[in-house]
């Protein structure tokens, strides 16, 4: 064949340098997963030395925080993200419905009053506990100190919302003789303590109607 028929064959070029380019990219990739991942990476696990596991901590304390102005599930989802994010946290649960926080956490890394302080932060109104025991609720028939002491409870129809909870229960707790009421979203009744000969059950349960609220008969009383 002649050099100038040869001249017309399309050149073709040696394929090895893409070739070995892929190669090259293969074994840098390799390389990053065998430090990322492998039994020597720190990655694994975001490097988790020094980490404390706070769950199963047997020095975790527990304490309910009452917090007042929390009116829905986005209320109690902020509070729970902000403690959460705090150092020596180990879980939050929030309560709409006794308006309170529990918190399982580190007493050489957290405090009550650390965590009350974020809260109000938030525009809420939180105030320092005592610590409680783990799931613990505080009925409001408990630690009765006056013999004249007894509880009563009614039904409260027409509340909507945490909101008129929040109404009946600080309309309550402000009466002369009420030591201590709760109400429940749910269940649709107010539960009171309160010292007989300074309050009636009735007179109670009239103060709730006169707010706007449909308010039944009391129960029956029981001393303390």
């Amino acid at each position: 064949m002649a050099d100038s028929e040869l001249n017309d064959f399309p050149k073709r070029r040696p394929a090895w340098p893409g070739l070995g380019l892929a190669c090259l990219v293969a074994v840098v990739a390799v390389s990053i997963y065998a430090v990322a991942w492998g039994p020597f990476g720190g990655v694994r696990g975001v490097s988790t030395a020094g980490a404390e596991p706070l769950i199963s901590d047997g020095r975790l304390e527990v304490v309910t925080i009452p917090v007042e102005g929390m009116s829905c599930g986005a209320c109690a989802a902020r509070i729970k993200k902000t403690l959460k994010s705090s150092a020596g946290v180990a879980s939050v649960e929030v309560s709409l419905e006794r308006r309170s926080v529990l918190v399982r956490y580190l007493p050489e890394k957290a405090s009550p009053e650390r965590m009350a302080a974020e809260i109000t932060e938030l525009g809420y109104k939180a105030t320092v506990p005592a610590p409680a025991e783990l799931g613990a609720s505080e009925p409001v028939a408990t630690a009765a100190a006056d013999p004249k002491e007894r509880t009563t409870a009614f039904p409260v129809r027409g509340m909507a919302c945490e909101s008129c909870v929040e109404t009946v229960e600080n309309l309550l707790r402000s009466m002369p003789g009420v030591k201590a009421a709760r109400v429940s979203l749910k269940e649709k009744e107010a539960e009171v303590r309160y010292v007989e000969g300074e309050v009636t059950p009735e007179r109670l349960a009239e103060e709730v109607t006169a707010q706007g609220f449909e308010s039944g008969p009391p129960r029956a009383e029981g001393a303390k």
